[in-house]
Order: C-alpha cells, then sequence, then structure tokens
C-alpha cells in the first residue's frame, strides 16, 4: 500500500468552535473522497500530546497508478469552479504544515488486533 499523509494545525476558528469543527470534518470527508474511488480507505489521527492541534490524514492507495489516477482526478475536480470553491473552505479550519508519501515495508511486520 501508498499512503499520502497530510499534517495540518487546526486554526483558531476550529479551536474555538470544535463541534463545528468536527462537523464540518465529517460532512468534508463524505464530499471529498465521494468521485476519488482510487483511495481504497482514509484514516485521520489527531494530536493531544506535544504537538496539539494537528491532524494527519492517512490516506491509502492500492499503489503508485492509484496514487497517479488520484491525482488526475483531482486535477480534473479542481477545474470545476463549483467543487473548487468547496474544496478550499478548508483554509478556515486548518493550515497545511506538510505532505509525504509512505509505504507499507516489504515484509511482515505490524499487526491489528481484532
Amino acid at each position: 500500500m501508498l499512503y499520502l499523509v497530510y499534517r495540518m494545525r487546526l486554526s483558531p476558528r476550529a479551536r474555538r468552535d470544535m463541534k463545528a469543527f468536527w462537523a464540518w470534518l465529517e460532512e468534508r470527508e463524505r464530499w471529498f473522497y465521494r468521485d476519488l474511488p482510487m483511495v481504497r480507505e482514509v484514516r485521520w489521527y489527531y494530536s493531544v500530546v506535544g504537538e496539539v492541534y494537528t491532524l494527519e490524514n492517512w490516506a491509502a492507495f492500492e499503489d503508485e497508478a492509484a496514487w497517479a489516477a488520484y491525482r488526475a482526478a483531482l486535477a480534473t475536480l479542481k477545474a470545476d469552479t463549483s467543487w473548487e470553491s468547496e474544496r478550499v473552505t478548508q483554509e478556515e479550519w486548518w493550515d497545511f504544515l506538510d505532505t509525504r508519501i509512505m509505504t507499507d515495508p516489504p515484509v511482515a511486520a505490524g499487526f491489528r488486533r481484532e
């Protein structure tokens, strides 16, 4: 798997009204990923110690081709004025800190208990 990881710091607006922020995030996730079927899974992590008010978004892709399809689909969606005007509302809620690409190691390491 390939993971596109975004790290964001919540804006003052989000920190003042966390209930509204979490509601916005749930709706945004449904809207944003609706037309991006190449995204296999999305995970969110929220820092509560250290860099507080920091979120990480991990979007999983089967392989590099799926990630490339995602980038191409985003370019098409961003060309839609209505879609893009909705996407940029994220700037009211967070500031992007950094982005990285991660991948699973080439060995069977790690586990998840159900």
